[in-house]
């Protein structure tokens, strides 16, 4: 089914808010005439699509899935029912034969690469990357993508809603909040075009103007608007994946590998680190710490190299929780756990992100 037209989907919004809407955000004009101006914008690229499940895992290539893993495939997904699914050997498979290499959460912007037959190369924004300028590279399947180039327009334009507290919430089809639609892990972000005194009214990539529950999104217009973490902030928000299962590739509130912990905690209080392991030890905007100087929401690595490591060596990085304990998403056998920082000869030191 082709999009809606925008003024059509702003003439739904309100029909929606009614007498309940305490604020709604002005108009954009026809999408025709407002996406030209959007050129530094995901809304004015014609080879941007956008993610239409909750979660889509980006795999290395279309070939690498396996009969199992049909409900990270489907529309909608079901991530806890497919790690559930798997045995041991089969999450280990993700890992030794490098079979996913990323996800990319509900209404996220990524550029098209190439095309095949039934998915799409994609780089996903938002996970700076040496392997792409545009995002992180890899496959999603063309029944979890969608098209939509006014959804750009108002992504580009308008504040959104982040959804930071808890691991997850619905996406609800009425404002008051009875009917749920689709269930958001934490950080997914939608533009925003209204509020009532329970709900942000959001734009989605294909299904209109939806309803965000005010307990569990904020509303920004930036990342800079943010609030600055302290230390212990990032450590509060990474103690919130305890218990979770590992996944490799994950980068979402049911499932992580080691550095989606880590970008996760810090994006979702507005700074953006690279996805992998060796670049966020080695990005400009890190600071590297001694042993005796960490400091809670300092990172921490391991290379098979020790100390002395490239990026392409180190393998793992955790977040120092203090007290001689960090929080790590450590291996397919074991969920999200604090345990005591090991200092052993794989230990290769930790940056820092933050000032405070």
């Amino acid at each position: 089914m082709a999009p809606r037209s925008r003024a059509a989907r702003l003439g739904l919004a309100a029909v929606f808010c009614g007498a309940l809407v305490i604020s709604v955000l002005p108009a954009l004009s026809n999408p025709a005439e407002a996406a030209p101006a959007a050129t530094t914008g995901p809304g004015a690229d014609a080879s941007v699509e956008y993610v239409d499940v909750s979660v889509a895992t980006v795999w290395t290539s279309p070939d690498k899935p396996r009969p199992v893993d049909h409900d990270a495939l489907a529309n909608p997904v079901d991530i806890p029912g497919w790690i559930k699914a798997m045995s041991p050997r089969q999450q280990e498979e993700l890992t030794d034969d490098n079979m996913t290499q990323t996800q990319a959460l509900y209404g996220q912007a990524v550029h098209v690469l190439a095309r095949g037959e039934g998915w799409t190369k994609v780089a996903v924004t938002g996970q700076p990357t040496p392997k792409n300028a545009l995002g992180y590279p890899g496959w999603i399947p063309d029944d979890q993508l969608t098209s939509n180039p006014a959804y750009g327009v108002a992504q580009a334009r308008r504040p959104f809603a982040l959804v930071d507290r808890g691991l997850s919430d619905w996406l609800y089809d009425d404002p008051a909040l009875v009917r749920k639609q689709l269930r958001l892990s934490v950080n997914t972000r939608l533009p925003v075009l209204g509020r009532t005194r329970q709900a942000l009214l959001v734009d989605t990539p294909d299904h209109g103007p939806r309803w965000l529950p005010t307990a569990s999104a904020t509303e920004y217009r930036s990342d800079a608007d943010i609030p600055a973490p302290t230390g212990a902030d990032l450590v509060r928000t990474a103690r919130t994946f305890l218990g979770q299962p590992y996944l490799w590739g994950g980068r979402s509130s049911w499932g992580m590998d080691c550095s989606g912990l880590t970008g996760l905690a810090y994006q979702l209080h507005g700074i953006t680190i690279p996805r992998d392991s060796g670049p966020q030890a080695l990005d400009g905007g890190a600071t590297r710490v001694s042993r005796d100087d960490l400091r809670p929401g300092d990172l921490i690595f391991y290379s098979s190299d020790g100390p002395g490591g490239d990026a392409d060596s180190i393998y793992h990085v955790a977040m120092y929780a203090g007290h001689g304990d960090m929080i790590e998403a450590y291996d397919h056998k074991t969920p999200v756990r604090i345990t005591p920082v090991r200092y052993n000869a794989d230990y290769w030191g930790a940056v820092r992100y933050i000032n405070s």
